[in-house]
């Protein structure tokens, strides 16, 4: 998040919005009402606090912050009190935390093992599991609503796609392709059946939605200027 930004916003279940701001001069995390007031920072260091995630229930944040060094996965109460440090390791970047629809496990992406892959651990920082093994970047993952499979997008096949993969690494399913172009970010609907995402296909980056198989793309943006 540049200076001055707000960024990364999250709803909670309880109708709060968590986001990243630079406004005091680093990134902290910030939560505020749906229109915007009684805005709340819940972070406070001289380090980076970024990527917030609400629990499905609305009563914990998971984050992640260099406050010790590095990129770790890190998860405090809704209102910024009891942070606690999940992940443990010195050398390598651990980011992205998502939590999974029912609340007992987080994904994230990692270079632990060398490059970018997608993990998920209990939500208490136990159990660590690799789901991904590519040469290329896997990154940014996204729950199912019913907590079966994940999107995620990776750079495995030359450019960044989107793919999917049931919640134990099999199944991996290629969603997009677009050679020489690039999709990223996937965000499931609440039903389950189409998949958000954006992409340069073409030509510059706009929002499309596409069915959970990869089937029916539509262009949901049009602006020359993004």
């Amino acid at each position: 998040v540049s200076p001055g930004d707000d960024a990364e916003p999250t709803w909670s279940t309880k109708g709060r919005i968590a986001f990243t701001s630079s406004r005091d001069g680093n990134n902290e995390i910030y939560s505020m009402n749906a229109d915007g007031s009684d805005v709340q920072r819940l972070t406070n260091n001289t380090a980076n606090d970024q990527q917030p995630s609400w629990s499905p229930d609305g009563s914990r944040i998971a984050f992640a912050s260099d406050r010790d060094g590095n990129f770790e996965i890190y998860v405090m109460n809704a209102d910024g009190t009891n942070p606690v440090r999940l992940t443990t390791e010195p050398s390598s970047i651990e980011n992205g935390p998502r939590w999974s629809p029912d609340g007992s496990r987080i994904a994230f992406q990692s270079d632990r093992d060398g490059n970018f892959e997608i993990y998920t651990m209990n939500a208490n920082g136990t159990a660590p599991t690799r789901l991904t093994n590519s040469p290329g970047d896997d990154l940014f993952s996204s729950w199912e609503p019913t907590g079966q499979r994940f999107a995620f997008h990776s750079k495995r096949d030359g450019n960044f796609e989107i793919y999917a993969m049931n919640v134990d690494g099999t199944g991996l399913t290629r969603l997009t392709n677009v050679a020489g172009k690039n999709s990223y970010y996937p965000s499931w609907s609440s039903d389950g059946k189409r998949i958000a995402f954006h992409s340069d296909r073409d030509g510059n980056l706009e929002i499309y939605t596409m069915a959970a198989d990869g089937s029916d793309v539509v262009r949901v943006t049009n602006s020359p200027d993004a």
